[in-house]
């Protein structure tokens, strides 16, 4: 089942992955993520009525990382690494999605998926 979810939400071709691992968007202008120690934050940035799709870190301080959504807007879900968000055109503004991160040996932390929508029409 995910591997379906995943194959299908990959075949909307909203979001790519570049090398680098770094989101870049074809059908919403530009993405652009960034990663550092605890307490991380992404940036996203995406046109309003446009999906999100961003591959978050599959590991973190060498380690594999497992995610849990805490907060996050309606019509988005969260599977393994790939996190989704189906945006409607009405919507506008600045949203942070809040994301637990979980690694063995690594005290958990918040990964935060600061998400900026610009107008549908522009």
């Amino acid at each position: 089942m995910r591997t379906l979810l995943i194959g299908a939400l990959l075949t909307v071709g909203a979001v790519a992955a570049v090398p680098g691992g770094a989101p870049a968007s074809a059908a919403q202008g530009r993405a652009a993520a960034s990663a550092g120690a605890a307490g991380d934050t992404l940036r996203y940035q995406v046109r309003a009525g446009q999906p999100l799709l961003a591959a978050l870190p599959a590991r973190h301080n060498g380690q594999p990382a497992s995610y849990r959504l805490v907060r996050g807007p309606a019509l988005s879900w969260l599977v393994d690494h790939g996190f989704y968000w189906r945006t409607l055109p009405s919507e506008s503004g600045s949203m942070s999605v809040l994301v637990r991160r979980v690694a063995p040996g690594v005290p958990p932390d918040t990964l935060v998926l600061q998400v900026t929508l610009t107008p549908a029409g522009g």
